[in-house]
């Protein structure tokens, strides 16, 4: 997924004057491995841009039940975008995987810092049809393929975290049981 860098602010198409609202904006912080870095309901104005480590992005049902939306390993980002826009709480939770270092930013101001720019607003459409697109490609896979297609396409896209994740939150961002993963790990492993 294209994702805008804050690590380097020299390259983003801004005038001095918005790097330097965005520089002075811009917070690092540090998340132990297993923290919670916001709750589903909780206001999320920011955005966070990993730095290292990896996060899970996941859903509370009202019985309790999580459901894993997405991973994001360093070089990628996150936030709430529903929170961003409506000033209401996330509809997920985010969780350090592993410790974890990311640049935060209020979203409102990097909007803020590219209004006046024509390559930064590219660099916003660009970026939002990409997320609508791994959206759409989500529902597809689970909607349409198998769980042992899900997982080889899993595997094949994110070679780079596969083995970062715990079983059991593989399984659950499959869609199935951590017994029903070991099963297609094994046949996956006799191929």
């Amino acid at each position: 997924m294209t994702t805008i860098s804050l690590l380097d602010l020299q390259a983003l198409p801004l005038t001095g004057e918005a790097k330097s609202k965005i520089q002075k904006s811009l917070n690092k912080l540090s998340f132990n491995k297993d923290q919670t870095i916001f709750h589903q309901g909780e206001v999320c104005t920011s955005l966070y841009f990993i730095r290292s480590g990896l996060v899970k992005l996941s859903y509370i049902t009202t019985e309790g039940k999580e459901l894993i939306k997405s991973f994001i390993a360093e070089g990628g980002m996150f936030g709430s975008l529903y929170s961003q826009l409506t000033g209401e709480g996330s509809t997920f939770n985010a969780t350090a995987l592993e410790d974890l270092a990311v640049d935060v930013l209020d979203y409102t101001a990097l909007i803020q810092a590219g209004e006046n720019s024509l390559e930064m607003q590219k660099i916003f459409v660009n970026f939002f049809q990409q997320l609508a697109l791994s959206k759409e490609m989500r529902e597809y896979e689970f909607l349409c393929l198998s769980a042992q297609q899900r997982y080889k396409k899993f595997c094949e896209q994110y070679p780079q975290i596969v083995s970062r994740i715990r079983q059991a939150d593989l399984a659950l961002y499959l869609g199935i049981t951590p017994i029903a993963l070991s099963r297609l790990k094994h046949r996956s492993s006799g191929e």
